[in-house]
């Protein structure tokens, strides 16, 4: 029984370690990124490729240690005792956006008009606040889990402008080329309350339009779920 639970908490830390690992990969992403905006002499891509290789060695370091933790995770499940406990981490990855997941609801589609009758998209492109805005309404509307382009949204994500573009969870998009926005939860009510979460602006800047599906997946958060600040209240 405590080898078991021993074994669980270690794959715990490895989870863990493999988030701060993702972490590490988003920084030099950016840092990456950053650098080839600003100069493309060779010395900058010769970095470039360097943080790349060593972005994919840290992905391959990422899939080795959940594989392990799923070993860790497959062995609790062969002890009867441990079933509660298992159940209770993966409702809490579950909730904590830690896993993929799929589920019915709604995709909506923004794209930047291009039509001589709108403004130049350039001049004036969809804003950080706009997106924060839709996802607010979508989550009023019931959404279980949302993503912007393939990256999940949770609580601690953050949606801002930077330069000439946006970022979320430190990953950019392009305010020129098409979003995605995917958000799980009841479709019928998402779809109803389309017509009035989209902005007026973003309206008549953007072509706007979206599907209901019965199964739609949304990949886990990049980002991990760190408290360093937070504590729980013990009750006297």
């Amino acid at each position: 029984m405590k080898s078991i639970i021993s074994k669980l908490c270690t794959g715990l830390i490895f989870l863990m370690f493999g988030f701060v690992i993702i972490t590490q990969l988003n920084t030099i992403g950016e840092q990456s990124t950053d650098k080839v905006e600003s100069s493309q002499s060779p010395e900058i891509l010769l970095e470039n490729e360097q943080l790349k290789k060593q972005k994919e060695e840290l992905e391959k370091a990422v899939e080795e240690l959940e594989v392990k933790a799923a070993e860790y995770e497959k062995e609790a499940t062969e002890d009867t005792k441990n079933q509660r406990l298992l159940e209770e981490l993966n409702n809490t990855r579950l909730r904590a956006g830690l896993t993929n997941v799929e589920g019915p609801g709604i995709t909506i589609y923004i794209d930047p008009k291009t039509s001589l009758f709108t403004p130049q998209v350039e001049d004036d492109p969809i804003q950080d606040y706009e997106l924060l805005y839709i996802v607010n309404e979508l989550y009023a509307a019931g959404a279980e889990a949302v993503s912007i382009n393939d990256i999940r949204l949770i609580g601690n994500s953050s949606i801002r402008i930077a330069g000439n573009s946006i970022r979320i969870n430190g990953e950019r998009i392009s305010q020129q080329e098409r979003i995605v926005i995917k958000a799980i939860g009841n479709k019928t009510i998402l779809e109803g309350a389309m017509g009035w979460f989209i902005p007026n602006r973003v309206k008549r800047i953007c072509e706007v339009t979206s599907e209901t599906k019965d199964n739609i997946k949304i990949k886990k958060a990049s980002i991990p779920v760190n408290y360093e600040h937070i504590k729980e209240v013990q009750e006297n």
